[in-house]
């Protein structure tokens, strides 16, 4: 369910392609440092990799690509957020330019942003903070029922791959 910004309590704000955006804590389990990604053949483009977490295998997602932005700069400050499994279950990451930190919602000005501005009503709200822009996302939107189920069978044989890995001792 998208987030009411009256019921988010605060918002983990990164930046991508130039731009301020914001996730609700609650959807985020967290945060990583970009690191190494296993990038097998035939990978959508939407996909950046899989990422090995603790023996997890989690697609990590390009939300440059799904929010049809231009190509982000991915340096040593990049970071993965992982999101929180939905009600469907799968858990993914997103590949994110910069990780500026939490902020209370409180801290935040509404700016009142009109629905259907967005593909699938995934910005739900414009936000400001001392002059700059924070575009609210709603994890939830971003994809299309389609793309999460052809997700999650993409990360279950990736999960199979790597414990056939851990099984041969590589």
């Amino acid at each position: 369910m998208a987030p009411n910004p009256g019921n988010v309590s605060g918002v983990v704000v990164f930046r991508l392609v130039g731009q301020g955006f914001g996730l609700p804590v609650d959807d985020v389990r967290e945060v990583v440092p970009v690191a190494w990604l296993d990038r097998p053949p035939h990978l959508s483009s939407m996909v950046e990799g899989i990422l090995n977490l603790g023996g997890q295998a989690v697609p990590v997602l390009r939300l440059d690509r799904l929010l049809g932005l231009e190509e982000g700069r991915y340096g040593l400050d990049a970071s993965v957020l992982i999101m929180r499994p939905g009600p469907e279950g799968g858990t993914f990451g997103l590949l994110v330019e910069h990780v500026d930190g939490v902020r209370e919602m409180a801290a935040f000005a509404a700016m009142g942003l009109p629905p259907g501005q967005s593909f699938n009503d995934c910005l739900v709200e414009v936000l400001e903070q001392d002059g700059r822009a924070v575009n609210l996302l709603a994890w939830d939107r971003v994809l299309l029922e389609q793309e999460r189920e052809r997700l999650a069978e993409f990360q279950d044989r990736a999960q199979a791959r790597l414990a056939e890995l851990t099984d041969s001792g590589v």
